[in-house]
């Protein structure tokens, strides 16, 4: 029987200088934020919302879920540069913590247009409920 290794178990058998591994990969610092958004019942297809605070350069997403109740719609979640980075097209009334829509966990904010966290809503909007987002994130 073998005994194998992932890509940075590897990394860190062999630390050198020039190898030591990025403290978002190993040892940083976890961070979070909680936002929401209650909808006015006014908005329309192409708003955008944000949500929380930029995301620093470096940091590597970790984790998020976004809670829906009576939102409409399906809305997309991500950035500027990726409107649907972390949730494509969502049902309404939409509990999302594990689901085969989410597509950034592990992705590194480069710091382009990547920091800002945002709903995208959609033509099929009728926002009277609330929108809860939650993301999990780790950097040094």
């Amino acid at each position: 029987m073998a005994t194998l290794y992932s890509a940075n178990k590897t990394i860190e058998r062999a630390i050198t200088p020039a190898t030591i591994l990025d403290p978002g990969v190993s040892g940083g610092n976890v961070r979070c934020f909680i936002d929401t958004y209650t909808g006015l019942g006014t908005e329309a297809s192409g708003d955008v919302i944000q949500f929380g605070p930029k995301l620093p350069v470096g940091a590597r997403i970790l984790w998020y879920c976004i809670t829906m109740n009576a939102a409409g719609g399906t809305p997309d979640v991500g950035d500027v540069d990726d409107v649907d980075r972390y949730f494509d097209e969502l049902a309404d009334n939409a509990i999302n913590m594990y689901s085969d829509v989410i597509t950034g966990v592990g992705y590194e904010v480069d710091g382009t247009d990547d920091q800002q966290v945002i709903v995208t809503l959609d033509a099929a909007v009728t926002l009277n409920g609330v929108i809860t987002l939650v993301f999990m994130y780790t950097v040094e």
